[in-house]
């Protein structure tokens, strides 16, 4: 029995003693890391521009009990990225040529087991883009030209090939300059793009608009168009139009462009009739360079031979404001402004889509004051039409009838006013009082039925 108890002894401490080797035993641990894997810092995106820059962070999985190694490198695409390490877990990543991509992996090993685990991340390095490639432009005019995918802290260097036709400032900002083609380019580091800009010709007419006092003998103007740049050369064609024969008629109209100083230049002669009528021509010069483009200008030319009228006032009337000014003005047939006529304006217009802005201010007939007659009136619907006109005239004589064209957007389709409005509510209240009164003669019925 001693004996027994003895070996029973001898066989737990045997089991003690094996139990506590294996537990200090290295290496035997059932807990380890299991893999690893790869973040990025901020929600940064795997598209990069050359010189930009992303963050990568190795993030292990299972259980982290002991020391780890880790090694980061480009896996492909070596030549495309650069990577500089903050810490262990952790390495910055630099796009360098755009266009391709890099595959950066992170190998870490549990020095617990030996056991290596990997992971990768593909980097993808854009390349520099520009808002517009091409663009045309008119003489004066500017355009705003933007990059994309570059570095936010690269400086981008814009370059014009013709100064004289287009320039650039440092934000982009493209200026019309000449007539002619231009090249402007963006350089951001080793990359550039280019946007070809498209000047069209700078071409002016002179005058605009000139009266002429048609006497005895027929007064005369010089029409001159003028030319600076270098997209119309001496050969191209100009060719003049005159809308109104009766006005008078155009002579010495050459087809071609001279030079004259810097500019070129074409010069015709408009004649008024003597005939003793009033009219009104618009004189077209059309100049066509090497077949790939067309511009007009147009001049007006009015032939007087008495008094007459002009009108002006707004030509658009909208929501925001609904109210348009109109003035008739008498001139002389030289131009100049009759000051001391008390003639009666006549007013009109051709639809129902404007009215008096009120009966008290306006009237349909007004005395001219210094030789100007003025009304107000007031938009009431919409009309997507070309336009309502708006008449002027004085004394008896519609024949001296002028107009001004006024466009209407923006409106409700109901009436405005405040004579519409007063109109409904009348309508509205005789309506109801109707109906108050067939309310009262039911009743009755009713009653004496009853009785």
């Amino acid at each position: 029995m001693k004996k027994n108890m003895i070996l029973k002894v001898a066989a737990v401490l045997t089991m003690l003693t094996l139990a506590l080797v294996i537990t200090v035993v290295p290496g035997t641990a059932l807990a380890a890391i299991t893999g690893v894997t790869i973040t990025t810092t901020g929600g940064a995106s795997y598209n990069i521009p050359v010189g930009g820059t992303v963050e990568l962070n190795a993030i292990p999985t299972g259980t982290i009990d002991g020391t780890r190694t880790n090694v980061w490198s480009v896996d492909v695409g070596g030549a495309n990225v650069t990577l500089s390490s903050t810490s262990a877990d952790s390495t910055t990543v630099t796009g360098v040529n755009p266009g391709t991509s890099a595959t950066v992996k992170i190998t870490l090993t549990d020095s617990a087991t030996g056991t290596p685990y990997t992971a990768t991340a593909t980097i993808n390095v854009t390349a520099m883009t520009i808002s517009d490639t091409t663009a045309t432009l008119d003489g004066g005019s500017s355009k705003t030209l933007t990059v994309g995918n570059v570095a936010p802290s690269s400086t981008t260097t814009w370059t014009s090939s013709r100064d004289a036709v287009a320039t650039v400032n440092s934000s982009g900002l493209v200026t019309a300059v000449g007539a002619g083609t231009a090249i402007i380019t963006a350089t951001n580091g080793t990359q550039s793009k280019t946007c070809t800009v498209t000047v069209n010709p700078i071409i002016t007419i002179t005058p605009t608009e000139q009266n002429i006092t048609a006497a005895s003998t027929a007064g005369s103007i010089q029409l001159t168009v003028q030319y600076g740049g270098d997209l119309i050369g001496t050969g191209s064609t100009i060719s003049w139009g005159n809308s109104n024969s009766t006005a008078g008629s155009l002579t010495v109209a050459p087809t071609t462009f001279t030079t004259s100083g810097s500019s070129l230049v074409a010069t015709a002669t408009f004649l008024s009739n003597s005939t003793g009528v009033n009219a009104t021509s618009t004189v077209t010069a059309t100049i066509s360079g090497a077949g790939t483009y067309s511009v007009a200008k147009t001049s007006n030319v009015n032939v007087r031979t008495a008094r007459y009228l002009t009108i002006s006032g707004d030509t658009a009337l909208s929501n925001s404001d609904r109210y348009g000014d109109y003035t008739v003005t008498l001139h002389e047939a030289n131009g100049t402004v009759v000051n001391d006529d008390t003639s009666t304006v006549h007013w009109s217009w051709s639809s129902s889509y404007l009215s008096l802005s009120s009966a008290a201010l306006n009237d349909s007939r007004a005395v001219m004051t210094d030789g100007v007659g003025r009304i107000q009136l007031y938009a009431r619907y919409n009309t997507t039409s070309s336009g309502t006109r708006v008449y002027a005239w004085i004394n008896s004589d519609s024949g001296n009838k002028v107009y001004s064209t006024v466009v209407i957007t923006g409106l409700s389709s109901l009436p405005q006013t405040g004579q519409d409005m007063t109109l409904i509510f009348v309508l509205g209240g005789t309506a109801a009082a109707l109906l108050v009164v067939a309310g009262v003669w039911y009743g009755i019925r009713k009653k004496r039925t009853v009785a």
